[in-house]
């Protein structure tokens, strides 16, 4: 019964993810411009999803281990922080003043060599995935419940931040005021979707096992 009604809190949830991702042009359009500038209120919001969504995957492996879904969420918690650093610019983010030279010097160097270790552990996450086969905890979780609306929003999300760039032949940049806003409320939704989907993930358990029944022995009539 405990089980079921997660499950209902839980599609709950994601139809409220899919409703905020619904909202989140006509928001675009009353938000104030500055939550959406680089290391405003927005970028500050996804980068907290970001690191509460590491640290839950390091929490997860250590609480799976010596379970399989111990490496996916090994392996997870390196792809938070990659999209961490792709928020922050690789660090540019942090520069409080761009024009002075020390800073400048700084962004020179720590830009490209960011980059470079990004790619880098990319290749790594790349072959860990196929060596260890951290798609099996996937599709065990998968099995029972997928979680649809989340795929959806995560999906969606993308291509709204996307075309909200004026990438893909969408130029959304052109067309809407703001579509930086835009871009900014669908990149923070899409990860939170990402967060549930590893929740999803991480909590599922095989199915229950009941032990089989207690025989007695049968009293001799004597």
């Amino acid at each position: 019964m405990s089980r079921k009604l997660s499950c209902l809190q839980a599609v709950r949830g994601e139809w409220i993810l899919l409703a905020a991702l619904a909202a989140s042009y006509p928001a675009s359009l009353v938000l104030p411009a500055a939550w959406s500038r680089e290391g405003g209120l927005l970028e500050n919001l996804q980068v907290v999803v970001l690191g509460v969504g590491c640290a839950l995957a390091l929490l997860g492996y250590l609480r799976s281990r010596p379970a399989r879904v111990a490496m996916l969420a090994l392996w997870a918690a390196p792809v938070w922080l990659l999209l961490a650093g792709r928020e922050l610019s690789w660090g540019k983010a942090w520069l409080l003043q761009p024009g002075a030279e020390a800073m400048a010097a700084t962004a020179h160097w720590a830009g490209p060599l960011a980059r470079t270790l990004a790619v880098v552990l990319l290749a790594w996450l790349v072959f860990s995935a196929w060596h260890y086969r951290i798609d099996g905890p996937v599709r065990a979780a998968f099995a029972r419940r997928v979680p649809w609306l989340c795929l959806f929003v995560t999906v969606a999300g993308a291509m709204g931040s996307t075309c909200a760039e004026g990438h893909m032949y969408c130029h959304l940049d052109m067309a809407v005021p703001s579509a930086q806003l835009f871009e900014e409320l669908c990149e923070l939704l899409a990860y939170v979707a990402l967060g549930m989907i590893q929740h999803v993930v991480f909590t599922h358990q095989s199915p229950v096992h009941l032990a089989p029944a207690i025989v007695h022995p049968v009293e001799e009539v004597g």
